[in-house]
C-alpha cells in the first residue's frame, strides 16, 4: 500500500494526486475509444457524458459538502490546535483531505454504508461525479468507504483499486450547486440529511456563495417558511449550545430536530412581550438539558407554552422574584424603555434559569408544573373531577400542616397562597350552595 505520507508525487497519496496529475489522467483516459456514457441533467441540460476509470487515490474529497457541514465546525471545535481555514481554505491541501475523509468515514458509519460495501459482492454501480479539477460533486461518501476498506485490505477489495468516474466540464459554483440540490432531492438510496448539517449549509450557501433565501428554496424545492423555520431551529440551537458552553458542538443536538421545530413554533404563538418569550426559550433549554424530567421534549414544549402562566407562578413563589426587577440586558437590546410588571418579572426569572445553581430546582418546578397540567387533563373529564382535586388539595395541605410547619421552613409567599386558596375555596362554596340538593 503507498505511503499516505507523500502527498506531493502524483499517486503518493490516498486523499488525491495533484491537480496537474489529475487532469493529465483524466485527459489521457478521455481519449480512450467506445466508453461507456453516464446521462446527468447539467447546466440545464440532459447530457451523456463518457465514463472513466481511474486509480482510487486519484480524486479529491470537496469541501462544501452539505452532509459535513456541521461535523467540520465540530471538529474545529474538539481540535483548536488544527488552522481555523482548514475547510475553507485551499482545498488541495492534504490536511484538509484528511480530514474530511475522517469526517466522511464517520458519516458513512452511521448509515452503515460501511458494512454494506464491506460484502464483496457490492461494488460499484453508479460512477462518482467529478468536477473539472477532480473534485467529488457526488460520491464522497463512498469513495471514502472505498479508500477505507482497500487500505484496511488490499487483497479483499482489490475491485475497488480503480474505480468508475465522470469528469463534468467547466461550471460555475452555482452550476454545481444545482446538480447536488437535484441530486439530494432525488429519492434513492441516499441517506437524508440530519436537519443541522442541512441548515448549516445552507448558512454556508448564503454566507460564503451569496445565494438568497428565494435562490435555496427554488433549487431545494422548499417553501419559505420552511427554510426560515429551519433556520431559526439552527439559531436556536447554535444559541443553545453556546449557553453550555459546547459552541459548535452539533452532535448533541442532531437527534433533537423535533424539539427545536416545536421551540420555533410555540414560541412563534406566544403572547406577551420579549421577557415572556425569553423566559420561555430559557425554561425549554432547562427542559433540553435533561429530557429524562418531562419525557418526549416534542410534546413537552408545546405543553411548556400552554402552562407558561402557571410554570411563572410556581418560579416566582420558588425564587422569591418581585414583579419590579428589570433586566438590562433585555432593556439595552431592545432599546430601552419600562417595562410592565409582568415581563419585569418573566425576564428575571429567565435570568434565574440562565444560573447554574438555581437551574436544577427550577427544572424540578417546570417538570411538576407540567406533570401536574397532564394529569388534570385526564382528571377533568371524570364526574368526580371536583370530589377529587378537592381530596388532593385536602391531602397536599394535610401534609404541609403536619410537616412543613418547621422553624427553617421557607415563609415567602405562603400568606399569598394561602389567600388564593381562600378564594378558590370561597368560589366552590358558593357553588355549592347554588346546586347542591336541599
Amino acid at each position: 500500500m503507498t505511503n499516505i505520507a507523500m502527498p506531493d508525487t502524483p499517486n503518493g497519496s490516498r486523499f488525491g494526486w495533484t491537480k496537474p496529475a489529475r487532469r493529465e489522467e483524466f485527459e489521457t483516459r478521455g481519449k480512450a475509444e467506445g466508453l461507456p456514457t453516464y446521462r446527468v441533467v447539467f447546466q440545464g441540460q440532459t447530457k451523456d457524458f463518457p465514463i472513466i476509470r481511474v486509480p482510487i487515490d486519484l480524486p479529491k474529497y470537496r469541501m462544501v459538502n452539505g452532509r459535513t457541514a456541521s461535523l467540520q465546525v465540530e471538529h474545529l471545535a474538539l481540535n483548536p490546535d488544527d488552522r481555523r481555514d482548514l475547510f475553507i481554505g485551499d482545498p488541495e491541501m492534504w490536511d484538509a483531505q484528511e480530514a474530511q475523509h475522517a469526517l466522511l468515514i464517520q458519516l458513512g458509519r452511521q448509515s452503515e454504508l460501511d458494512k454494506y460495501f464491506a460484502d464483496p459482492a457490492h461494488k460499484q454501480v453508479d460512477p462518482l461525479l467529478l468536477d473539472q479539477d477532480g473534485f467529488a460533486v457526488n460520491g464522497n461518501r463512498r469513495l471514502s468507504a472505498w479508500r477505507d476498506l482497500i487500505h484496511s485490505d488490499p487483497a479483499k477489495y482489490g475491485h475497488f483499486e480503480h474505480i468508475d468516474v465522470v469528469v463534468l466540464p467547466h461550471a460555475t459554483e452555482k452550476e454545481i450547486n444545482q446538480l447536488e440540490a437535484r441530486l439530494q432531492i432525488e429519492k434513492d438510496i441516499r441517506a437524508e440529511y440530519d436537519w443541522d448539517a442541512e441548515a448549516n449549509m445552507m448558512l454556508v450557501k448564503m454566507e460564503r456563495f451569496g445565494f438568497t433565501p428565494a435562490d435555496l428554496c427554488h433549487l431545494y424545492k422548499m417553501k419559505e417558511g420552511d427554510l426560515q423555520q429551519l433556520l431559526d431551529m439552527r439559531e436556536y440551537a447554535d444559541e443553545y449550545l453556546r449557553s453550555r458552553g459546547k459552541t459548535d458542538m452539533w452532535s448533541e443536538v442532531s437527534s433533537q430536530e423535533h424539539t427545536f421545530q416545536r421551540l420555533v413554533q410555540s414560541r412563534g404563538k406566544l403572547s406577551g412581550g420579549v421577557g415572556r418569550k425569553e423566559l420561555f426559550k430559557e425554561a425549554a433549554f432547562a427542559l433540553i438539558d435533561d429530557p429524562s424530567a418531562v419525557g418526549r421534549l416534542y410534546t413537552a414544549i408545546p405543553e411548556l407554552a400552554l402552562s407558561l402562566d402557571k410554570v411563572t407562578e410556581r418560579l416566582a413563589g420558588e425564587f422569591d422574584v418581585a414583579s419590579d426587577v428589570h433586566d438590562d440586558e433585555l432593556d439595552a437590546l431592545f432599546g430601552g424603555g419600562v417595562a410592565d410588571n409582568a415581563s419585569d418579572r418573566e425576564a428575571a426569572l429567565a435570568a434565574v434559569l440562565r444560573d447554574e445553581q438555581s437551574l436544577p430546582r427550577a427544572r424540578e418546578i417546570i417538570a411538576d408544573v407540567l406533570e401536574s397540567e397532564r394529569q388534570l387533563k385526564k382528571d377533568n373529564k371524570k364526574t368526580g373531577y371536583l370530589l377529587d382535586m378537592c381530596a388532593k388539595a385536602n391531602s397536599a395541605l394535610t401534609v404541609a400542616a403536619k410537616d412543613g410547619l418547621r422553624p427553617e421552613s421557607k415563609l415567602g409567599g405562603v400568606e399569598k397562597q394561602l389567600n388564593e386558596i381562600d378564594a378558590r375555596v370561597a368560589v366552590i362554596r358558593a357553588f355549592l350552595a347554588q346546586h347542591a340538593k336541599a
